[in-house]
């Protein structure tokens, strides 16, 4: 990775990253979030 254009865009990758390593260490259920919270989580 050469690196981001904007401090937003890198901002938003590494939230994705981050939600994505919680997933995988059953860190956040989601099925006990409502789909609102889910899209929450994942989009910030």
């Amino acid at each position: 990775m050469l690196g981001f254009k904007s401090f937003e865009t890198a901002e938003k990758t590494l939230a994705g990253i981050e939600a994505m390593h919680m997933l995988g260490k059953k860190q956040v259920e989601l099925q006990h979030l409502p789909t609102s919270s889910t899209a929450l989580l994942v989009d910030r």
